[in-house]
C-alpha cells in the first residue's frame, strides 16, 4: 500500500472530514475565494454534507447575499438534473403559477469548476425543520406553526408532483426555515450579524504538510435561525421521475413529525424486524404477499403479534401527548429504563382529540400498504386544506 493512501487528515475544529477533500468528495474552498468571474465572493460557511459543502457569498452583480453550494457531479449529478427540470422543461413552465413553487428552494444560478465539480446557488435559509423542533420548549411545534408548515410542506410536495417529481428523501432536515432579511443584509454588516468566522487549521497525522490540493484550513458553519414562517423543501439529490417511484413517499410521516415533534414508527424502535411489528400494531395486518416475502423469523413474530392492538389513532395521540411510558408498555418495554421529557417542559396539547381524529382519517388513506390506496400529494393537499383551513385563517 502508498504512503499516500495511508495519510490521515484532521482539523483542530469539529468541522466535515478533511480526508472528504483528499478523496475528491469535497472541492477546497476558502474564505474571499471568487467564482464565475468574481461575481460571487465567499464570505462565511453555512454548512456541509455528504459530498457538499455549502458557503455564504456575495454576489456582487446584485449586492445580495447567496447560498453557493459545491457539489461534486459524480454523486450529486441528480440533484441539478431536477432543479434544471424545475427551471426550464415544459411542465414545471406549466406550473409555475403553482402556490406550492414558493415552497421548493428553486435554483438561482449555477456555474462550473473544475472537473467533477459544480457550484449551485441558492437563496440563503435558515436552520432545518428538525432543529427548530430540537429547540423548541417541549420539543415540538406550536399548533399554529405545525398546521402553517404542514400546509406549505403539502404544498411543495404537490407542485414537485405535478412537475412530475417525486422528491425521494424528505427528512426533516431537509425542510428549511427562509431567511430573506439574511439576503438583504449589506457587506459592512454581515459579520457583526453572523460573527466572524472560526477556523481550525488542517494537519496530518503523521506530522507532515498538507499537499497543496488541501485547504489550508477549515471553517465552522454560522447558525441562521432563519424566520418563523416560511419553509422550503431542499436537497433534491434524490428526487427522481415520480413515474419511477417504487416506495411510499415520506410525505405522511413528515406530517405525523411537524404535528407531535417525533418521527413515524421509529421513535422506540431499533431495528427492520421491530418497524414492522409495529406497523401491523399500528395500521393492522399486512398483504399476504408482504407477509410471505419476509424471513422466516420476521413471519413468526409477525403472526404472534396482535392487529392494531395500539391503532393509529392512539399512537398519534401518544406521541402528540408525549407519552413515553404508555407507549413504552405498549412497546413491552415496561422496564425499560427511560429518559421522558420532564413535565415542566412539555407543552399542553393544543390539539383537540378532534383534531386528531379528523388528522388519524386523513392519513389512514395515504398510509394503505398497497400502494393504489395511498391517494396523491394533491389529495392530501385537499383533505388537510379542509380540515386546517379554518385554524389557519
Amino acid at each position: 500500500m502508498s504512503t499516500a493512501t495511508t495519510r490521515l487528515y484532521e482539523c483542530t475544529i469539529d468541522v466535515e472530514d478533511p480526508n472528504g477533500y483528499h478523496t475528491g468528495r469535497y472541492f477546497p474552498v476558502i474564505l474571499g475565494n471568487e467564482f464565475k468571474g468574481g461575481r460571487y465572493r465567499v464570505l462565511h460557511k453555512l454548512g456541509w454534507g455528504g459530498f457538499a459543502t455549502v458557503w455564504l457569498a456575495r454576489d456582487n452583480l446584485t449586492s445580495s447575499n447567496v447560498a453557493v453550494r459545491i457539489i461534486n457531479m459524480n454523486d450529486s449529478s441528480q440533484e441539478f438534473k431536477v432543479l434544471h427540470h424545475l427551471q426550464h422543461s415544459s411542465v414545471a413552465q406549466a406550473n409555475v403559477d403553482h402556490p406550492g413553487r414558493a415552497s421548493v428552494l428553486q435554483l438561482l444560478d449555477h456555474f462550473e469548476l473544475a472537473t467533477p465539480y459544480m457550484g449551485l446557488v441558492f437563496p440563503v435559509m435558515g436552520m432545518d425543520l428538525r432543529s427548530r423542533i430540537d429547540a423548541q420548549r417541549g420539543q415540538r411545534l406550536p399548533k399554529q406553526a405545525a398546521l402553517n408548515v404542514g400546509y406549505q410542506v403539502a404544498l411543495g410536495l404537490d407542485y414537485l408532483w405535478k412537475c412530475g417529481i417525486a422528491h425521494g428523501d424528505l427528512y426533516s432536515q431537509n425542510i428549511l426555515y427562509s431567511a430573506p432579511a439574511v439576503s438583504r443584509i449589506s457587506e459592512d454588516k454581515i459579520m457583526p450579524y453572523l460573527g466572524n468566522p472560526v477556523t481550525g487549521r488542517v494537519r496530518m497525522t503523521d506530522g507532515q504538510s498538507p499537499p497543496p490540493s488541501m485547504p489550508p484550513y477549515l471553517v465552522r458553519p454560522a447558525s441562521i435561525r432563519g424566520d418563523d414562517v416560511d419553509v422550503k423543501i431542499a436537497d433534491l439529490g434524490n428526487a427522481a421521475s415520480k413515474r419511477r417511484e417504487k416506495t411510499a413517499d415520506r410525505k405522511i410521516s413528515k406530517i405525523f413529525e411537524i404535528i407531535t415533534g417525533r418521527t413515524f414508527m421509529d421513535a422506540f424502535l431499533a431495528d427492520r424486524m421491530d418497524m414492522i411489528v409495529g406497523l401491523k400494531r399500528v395500521l393492522g395486518q399486512p398483504p399476504l404477499m408482504w407477509r410471505n416475502a419476509l424471513e422466516s423469523n420476521v413471519r413468526n413474530m409477525l403472526d404472534s403479534t396482535p392487529a392494531r392492538d395500539m391503532g393509529f389513532y392512539q399512537y398519534l395521540e401518544l406521541n402528540y401527548n408525549q407519552d413515553d411510558a404508555k407507549l413504552l408498555a405498549l412497546d413491552g418495554y415496561e422496564d425499560e429504563e427511560e429518559f421522558p421529557i420532564e413535565e415542566s417542559e412539555k407543552l399542553p396539547p393544543e390539539f383537540s382529540k378532534t383534531d386528531l381524529a379528523s388528522l388519524t382519517e386523513i392519513l389512514s388513506g395515504p398510509l394503505s400498504y398497497e400502494p393504489q390506496g395511498r391517494g396523491t400529494p394533491a389529495s392530501l393537499l385537499r383533505s388537510l386544506s379542509l380540515a386546517w383551513i379554518s385554524d389557519m385563517i
